[in-house]
């Protein structure tokens, strides 16, 4: 079957939309004019060879009409107002009057015509109302609805009815006007209804899976979606309501066969590409997740639109071949993205990589990539106004031991969000390890000014006490305070330690840091802790293990110190 083009009518095939509506009002003008002279008896005064008029009230009425046609409805009220001296004693005039004054919003104005045509309508002897009276009283009820009367407008639904019970528009438009006003209950039994009465329309179908969403319902919308595609498979919105039904009932594969059959039929759809490309990623079914995201990019990639989405392709792709630790390509596709959506965290997985590599080989390529892409990101105005970025930037050059460049980045990131504690802390921490210790607790006082219930700044400070052996009460009060804030915290329970190390308190020290190893395992400094707090208490065994573990992990002359005493005996 030929598919029209926009702009394509019928047989009139025209590029533009406009001469085919200047053809379409022409022959609207001599329609009504023939059909409002017939009205008035006067059709012998007309031809449609040479349009004759010989009232200007029937020329102003088929004006109004053509306007109307054209969607100008104060244009049509105009002309209407002009040439409708002679027709208000027609029903059918008055229903058009109605008609327009109600698309007009003018309610009250439509209420009196439409009661004027009702009151103009004969009756029917038998006890059923003809399709005139139930087009009239439709849009009495469409009126009445507008006007916030709603039980009003269920009333005259309801009256249709009584003559009509399965009038298929008037059980819809109640079916509505129930689901308007919250009843639902009611809204379904009148569409299930239009089902049995009418099993090919689409809307009941579709209306009831929404109803039964809402009332949690899920089989039921299920099989409403299912025989709505049934009855009609291009219907799109039913496959994809179909397939939300399955992801919030955990049926994940079925959403993507819902997708798949779409397919078949629209194989060129965006969405249901692209959704199937987020569900297959979702089971970790990656060959196909990656498939449905390259076929999505191959569709959109030379348009404007959805620049976002195809930055969102090209990440998860990434992500995929990173959670199959094919690095080499995860990089391929991560360097592909633009500035904007997962940009910032494409970068950042990419550091990630390099941070790996450089702990695994200790090779400074690695170094200097990490180095190098925050470098560039730093220069560029538009990305260097993500907080994300500076945070993690900062914590990834502290993992590759640059200490001045990751200060360096915290404070210019500091410049764009003033007083943020994460990045303070991230100062605080940088200043610790070079060295500038006095810097570093003028950072954490800082924080505790904004947030006094930082249980980070509150357990760095305290350790910074116990570390200099000075106000050691002092410290156990701010630790403990740290603690009650975050009580899972290793690090706090290892400060503690450190606190009661300091005070001798060896025995209630060890504990602790036990109990911080438990939940760190590999932490050179609770390691340190837990090998001098042995040698404090003698026994040199355990004390050595520990030391020994630490300095495997960080070499340091502290530890080193420790372990020559314990095997030379001194």
């Amino acid at each position: 079957m030929h598919k029209r083009e926009k702009g394509e009518y019928g047989i009139f095939h025209t590029a533009h939309e406009k001469p085919v509506k200047i053809f379409k009002a022409s022959l609207a003008l001599i329609f009504f004019l023939i059909f409002f002279a017939v009205l008035q008896g006067k059709a012998n005064s007309i031809t449609v060879k040479n349009i004759q008029l010989k009232t200007a009230p029937t020329f102003d009425t088929a004006v109004g009409f053509i306007y109307y046609y054209n969607g100008d409805y104060p244009n049509a009220v105009k002309y209407f107002k002009k040439g409708s001296a002679n027709l208000l004693k027609n029903s059918y005039f008055n229903y058009i009057l109605a008609a327009l004054y109600f698309k007009n919003r003018e309610y009250q104005k439509s209420l009196k015509h439409i009661n004027l045509a009702l009151s103009l309508t004969p009756q029917n002897i038998k006890n059923r109302l003809t399709k005139t009276e139930i087009k009239y009283l439709i849009l009495k009820a469409k009126i009445t609805a507008n006007q916030g009367n709603i039980k009003q407008s269920t009333g005259i639904l309801k009256h249709i009815l009584q003559k009509n019970p399965y009038n298929l528009k008037t059980l819809l438009f109640l079916s509505n006007l129930y689901i308007y006003k919250k009843d639902l209950k009611t809204a379904a039994f009148y569409l299930n209804i239009i089902k049995l009465n009418a099993p090919g329309n689409i809307n009941a179908y579709y209306l009831l899976s929404k109803i039964y969403i809402a009332q949690n319902k899920k089989k039921k919308a299920e099989r409403n979606l299912i025989g709505l595609i049934n009855i009609d498979p291009y219907f799109k919105k039913a496959y994809f309501r179909l397939a939300a039904v399955y992801i919030l009932t955990g049926r994940e594969k079925k959403a993507i066969n819902v997708f798949d059959k779409y397919l078949k039929i629209n194989p060129y759809s965006k969405t249901a590409i692209y959704q199937s490309a987020i569900l297959e990623y979702a089971i970790k079914n990656y060959r196909a997740s990656r498939k449905h995201f390259l076929n999505f990019i191959g569709i959109t990639e030379n348009s404007k639109d959805n620049p976002r989405l195809i930055n969102n392709a090209y990440f998860f792709i990434g992500i995929s071949y990173a959670l199959q630790k094919n690095y080499k390509k995860e990089l391929f596709y991560l360097n592909k993205l633009k500035p904007g959506r997962h940009y910032i965290d494409a970068k950042l997985q990419e550091i990630e990589i390099y941070i790996s590599g450089y702990k695994k080989t200790g090779n400074i390529k690695y170094r200097k990539s990490v180095e190098s892409i925050i470098s560039e990101m730093l220069s560029d105005k538009k990305i260097n106004k993500n907080l994300k970025f500076y945070y993690f930037s900062a914590i990834a050059l502290a993992e590759i031991k640059d200490y001045r460049m990751s200060e360096y980045t915290v404070k210019k990131g500091l410049l764009k969000f003033h007083g943020n504690t994460a990045l303070l802390y991230e100062l605080g921490s940088a200043y610790h390890e070079l060295k500038k210790d006095g810097k570093a607790y003028a950072a954490m006082k800082k924080i505790l000014k904004i947030n006094p219930y930082d249980a980070d700044a509150l357990n760095y400070i305290g350790y910074y006490l116990a570390v200099k052996n000075k106000n050691l009460k002092k410290a156990e009060m701010l630790i403990k305070e740290a603690l009650s804030y975050d009580k899972s915290s290793s690090f706090i329970l290892d400060s503690l330690g450190f606190v009661y190390y300091r005070e001798k308190k060896y025995a209630k020290a060890l504990k602790l840091f036990i109990s911080a190893l438990k939940k760190l395992g590999r932490s050179a400094t609770v390691l340190k802790h837990t090998g001098m707090d042995y040698f404090m208490l003698k026994n040199y065994r355990k004390a050595l293990e520990y030391l020994e573990k630490s300095y495997k992990i960080k070499k340091t002359k502290e530890v080193e110190r420790y372990i020559i005493k314990i095997k030379t005996g001194d």
